[in-house]
């Protein structure tokens, strides 16, 4: 792609450009998730093997059950590890093929294993400070909701039609306020989305990675909310459709009382490969979240255009300007 196309993108323009960088560089971003998607395959089958021992013998004791959230556990701290990696390394395949450069599967990863625990850290500090609003979004809807049931049971209590209403009203209320508490906690969240991008290609620390991406996405989250929604729902689909054969296949066992050992492996091949080729989408859109962001407040596309016109052309595989 032309470094001459950099502007600012609205959002039919950036999922358009998210899908032309994953059309024309399949191969290298399918490549950058089959690792991660990989690393998945033992912990899919073991969680399968164990699904169909309760099926046939009945539920796993106290021992079995706690050696299976120790693995779920270590298992879920090595993913992420791999996953965070795998976000790094795209990220920068996403910024050379943007920006007109070449890049390889083994040059992404090789670019980002300096910044392992800087990345690790950001995911982390992210990960907590969104739990945390999560928790302070689910109390405050609960204490919204516990407030409505009270005056459901205050007006309900002399029963007839007006009563019935005012239930129907409340619990419409009800559902509304959760609705709004999941919306405000997802957009709260995206003020971390390009946190990644700025760590890697403007090389800063963990909290200023973190600032950075604060200050970029502030009035554009509404729009990077509904991009993200998108692809992601697209990257679902992907996997489903992979994987909806042996769902179905698995539903038929079920009710025969016997789940076949080579359904194991198949179910966890078949999400693999579904989340290498479906779960690049997803990143690209942050990456070029993070450029058009950088466009609109900051005039990145004339910095980059100056910075080629002052600069000699970089060499094959050379990193490029952030």
């Amino acid at each position: 792609m032309d470094a001459t196309e950099l502007r600012p993108l609205a959002l039919g323009e950036l999922l358009d450009r998210t899908f032309r960088l994953y059309r024309n560089h399949f191969w290298l971003f399918a490549g950058i998730m089959a690792i991660p998607s990989a690393v998945s395959i033992p912990f899919t089958v073991y969680i399968f093997s164990m699904q169909g021992s309760s099926l046939t013998g009945g539920p796993p004791g106290p021992k079995a059950a706690i050696g299976l959230v120790l693995f779920a556990l270590i298992f879920l701290c090595f993913f992420w590890a791999v996953y965070s990696m795998a976000i790094g390394a795209a990220t920068y395949a996403v910024s050379e093929a943007y920006l007109g450069q070449t890049v390889t599967v083994r040059a992404a990863y090789g670019k980002v294993r300096g910044s392992f625990w800087r990345i690790l850290g950001v995911v982390a500090i992210g990960l907590l400070r969104a739990i945390g609003m999560s928790l302070l979004v689910a109390t405050g809807t609960g204490i919204v909701v516990v407030i409505l049931f009270a005056a459901i049971g205050a007006l309900g209590r002399g029963g007839g039609q007006p009563g019935i209403i005012v239930g129907i009203l409340l619990g419409l209320v009800i559902g509304l306020a959760y609705l709004i508490g999941i919306g405000f906690w997802l957009w709260w969240s995206l003020r971390y989305a390009v946190s990644i991008p700025a760590l890697l290609l403007e090389k800063l620390g963990v909290l200023a990675a973190l600032r950075r991406s604060v200050h970029l996405t502030k009035g554009r989250r509404w729009q990077m909310l509904v991009a993200l929604f998108l692809c992601w729902v697209i990257a679902y689909v992907g996997v489903i459709v992979f994987q909806g054969p042996f769902f179905i296949t698995m539903m038929i066992s079920v009710r025969s009382g016997h789940l076949p050992e080579w359904l194991a492996y198949a179910w966890a091949m078949s999400g693999a490969v579904g989340g290498a080729i479906t779960g690049p989408i997803l990143l690209i859109a942050l990456a070029l979240s993070y450029y058009d962001t950088r466009i609109r407040k900051e005039a990145f596309d004339l910095q980059f255009m100056m910075s080629s016109l002052d600069q000699p052309a970089p060499a094959p595989g050379a990193g490029s300007p952030a």
